[in-house]
């Protein structure tokens, strides 16, 4: 298993990046996380490569 790690300051911006991984990537994802702060928004997506 892996983890790749997303931050953004729009949930806009942490979309696009996000998708741009898994459309790009053949990856097989196990899970997704998403957690936000005050000052910015984070993703993790756990897959198997």
């Amino acid at each position: 298993m892996q983890v790749q790690v997303f931050t953004a300051i729009t949930e806009t911006g942490l979309t696009r990046k996000m998708n741009r991984f898994l459309n790009e990537s053949s990856v097989e994802v196990i899970d997704i996380k998403f957690s936000s702060t005050i000052f910015f928004l984070s993703g993790l997506i756990m897959y198997k490569s």
